[in-house]
């Protein structure tokens, strides 16, 4: 159970998701974001020889940590988390550049951005929550893979309406980094059945 009750959480449907992007592209609009910076991405893990090829697709941002591994290699208090929702967040006016926090992060959530010389990262849409809109990535995402609620609500399975969710969420998929070094926000529905 998190220390905040409020604290904001991402559940992700596998099964839902079909690589489309547009989880990212809703991202890169609402924020005007320039080439290279990517607040949520894609990936795309492939297994198998031919030809029993199987790929799995997991749309992955910031994971807004109880314990962010970030903030604390921030060597200039760049990094905090906002009480409210639980969101870790960059104040581009304090941060250096240094990547100090991209190298922290066990799920590679934050990314350089070379024009400003700053780092960047996921916001959970701060500005959208506060007004009661769900993140762009979550509006945009048209399978229903990605959702958002309060974390007992999405450990619960309720970020969901199908009541089948509350016994499938897990806080780990394969090749995702142990939750506890930083104690991440987000859940997951795993894939029934991988694609081929």
């Amino acid at each position: 159970m998190a220390k905040n009750p409020n604290q904001m959480a991402w559940l992700f449907n596998e099964d839902n998701c079909i690589a489309c992007r547009a989880c990212e592209a809703g991202c890169k609009q609402e924020f005007d974001l320039p080439v290279g910076v990517r607040r949520r991405r894609v990936i795309i893990e492939e297994e198998g020889r031919y030809p029993d090829v199987k790929a799995r697709y997991i749309s992955s941002a910031c994971n807004h940590c109880e314990e962010p591994a970030c903030m604390k290699a921030c060597p200039s208090g760049a990094i905090t988390k906002e009480p409210e929702f639980g969101a870790v967040l960059i104040d581009q006016g304090k941060c250096i550049g240094c990547k100090r926090c991209a190298a922290a992060c066990p799920y590679g959530a934050p990314t350089f951005d070379e024009k400003k010389k700053k780092m960047d990262k996921c916001t959970f849409c701060i500005h959208r929550l506060k007004v009661g809109l769900p993140p762009a990535c979550v509006r945009t995402c048209m399978g229903y893979a990605l959702s958002n609620g309060k974390l007992p609500d999405v450990e619960a399975g309720n970020a969901f309406p199908d009541p089948a969710f509350k016994s499938a969420v897990v806080d780990r998929l394969p090749h995702f980094a142990d939750p506890k070094l930083t104690i991440p926000s987000v859940r997951f529905v795993p894939a029934k059945n991988i694609k081929k």
